[in-house]
Order: C-alpha cells, then sequence, then structure tokens
C-alpha cells in the first residue's frame, strides 16, 4: 500500500469513527449499523464477547440511549493500517451522557466516561467498517436518580 492510499484509508477510518459518534448522538438508529461489519464483535476488556453482529449492537444502543442526551468525543487516534482491507485504532474518548429517566440497564441518572476504544476495522463493500470494538474505562463519574434506592453510600 503506497503512502497516498494509507493517508486515505486513515482518513476514511477518521471519519467512520466521527460518523459513529454523531448516529449515537444524533439518535440516527437506521444510520448506525452502516459503520459495522455484519459480523462485529463487541468485546469486554477481559475478552469475553459482549455482543456479535453490526445490527445487534446497533439495537444494542438504540435500547440504551434513545431516552439519553449523549456527547460522544473521540479525541486523539492511533491508527495503523496493516493492509488494503485491515486496520487497528485505539482512540482516546470521553462520553457525557444523561438519560430522562435513567439507563434502562444499569440505573444511572447520568456518566462522564472517559477511557479508549481499541477497534479493528476491515474494508466490507469498498467501505471501512468497524470490525471488533473493546471499551476500556479510565473512570466513569456516575449521578444516580434521586429516588433510587441505593442512593448514598451503597454507590460509593
Amino acid at each position: 500500500m503506497d503512502r497516498i492510499a494509507r493517508l486515505e484509508a486513515i482518513a476514511e477510518i477518521r471519519n467512520l469513527k466521527a460518523k459513529y459518534f454523531r448516529c449515537m448522538d444524533c439518535k440516527l438508529w437506521d444510520e448506525l449499523p452502516s459503520v459495522f461489519t455484519e459480523g462485529m464483535r463487541v468485546m469486554t476488556p477481559d475478552g469475553a464477547i459482549y455482543s456479535e453482529g453490526g445490527a445487534h449492537y446497533a439495537a444494542s444502543l438504540r435500547h440504551s440511549l434513545e431516552t439519553s442526551i449523549s456527547c460522544q468525543q473521540g479525541l486523539t487516534s492511533e491508527i495503523e493500517i496493516i493492509d488494503e482491507n485491515t486496520a487497528s485504532a485505539i482512540w482516546a474518548m470521553q462520553d457525557v451522557i444523561t438519560w430522562q429517566d435513567r439507563h434502562p440497564k444499569q440505573g444511572w441518572k447520568s456518566i462522564l466516561g472517559r477511557g479508549h476504544y481499541h477497534e479493528t476495522y476491515r474494508r466490507e463493500g469498498g467501505f471501512w467498517r468497524i470490525d471488533t470494538l473493546t471499551l476500556t474505562r479510565l473512570s466513569m463519574d456516575i449521578e444516580w436518580p434521586i429516588d433510587d434506592p441505593l442512593t448514598g453510600d451503597a454507590h460509593d
């Protein structure tokens, strides 16, 4: 792969990640699956599979974020183009999310998280797509709903 093709691939991957964040924040649920490969996998930091299939993961994000106001930020990135069809990256990230009531599973009212996305990419149908994703968090500030029975010392 020549230098120009490598730089173009890096730019396409940066745009892909920006689209991922924008689709979540703007609630573009019909567009969100297009950023993932069909067989995309989400991995936990310890290597277990959390979710499989790009459409399935997009649906889970919709369930988690549909009643929220979110600002997902991809900060600095380290992108490595492995060959013309595969790449990897680490993105510093921050997310600020507030739910109208609370997160449907975790129960949070709001979070401020910081950490890193560790991803691989694959060209599928001529376009770069996210193929694997692992989110590692360095910190997460949580606000619990006022009416949460565990509010107070139990969450500290």
